[in-house]
């Protein structure tokens, strides 16, 4: 992101590996994620990964919508589960959290009250390592399979 004198307003430099992966909903959207996903379910970089976000050690996802008047949506979700399933595979150290869980001090219910926050984190507890693993698997078994 550039301002008007063409230096970037981006928070510079990062400390240190990932160490989780965030999760914000639109009505706590002040900028500085990594990523953006739409109503529709499209994925878009905004920062570079080894650009700091709005916290430290973190990659941070927001997910368009207000999710303490509403529940993401099925696409949203599976668009959500994949991208998390790719950086998992990038930075397998990295935990799931929520933004609540590192708000610094403010009040906040984000990702929202009706965001899955449970059952995402339960997947990415287990589902998300199966699926991990299956990708590994694939890959491995596709370049030694060719010797």
């Amino acid at each position: 992101m550039e301002t008007e004198t063409g230096k970037s307003s981006a928070p510079q430099g990062r400390r240190g590996g990932i160490k989780f992966v965030l999760l914000h909903h639109g009505g706590c959207d002040s900028g500085g994620f990594h990523y953006r996903i739409d109503a529709n379910g499209r994925v878009d970089a905004e920062l570079d990964e080894s650009e700091r976000g709005q916290h430290p050690r973190s990659i941070g996802i927001v997910v368009e919508g207000d999710f303490d008047a509403e529940a993401p949506n099925d696409v949203q979700l599976a668009e959500l589960r994949r991208l998390l399933l790719k950086l998992k595979l990038r930075y397998p150290a990295a935990e799931l959290g929520a933004h609540r869980q590192v708000r610094g001090g403010v009040e906040t219910t984000c990702p929202g009250r009706r965001f899955p926050m449970k059952a995402l984190a339960e997947w990415s507890r287990t589902g998300l390592l199966d699926e991990r693993d299956e990708v590994l698997r694939r890959d491995f078994e596709a370049q030694y399979s060719k010797i």
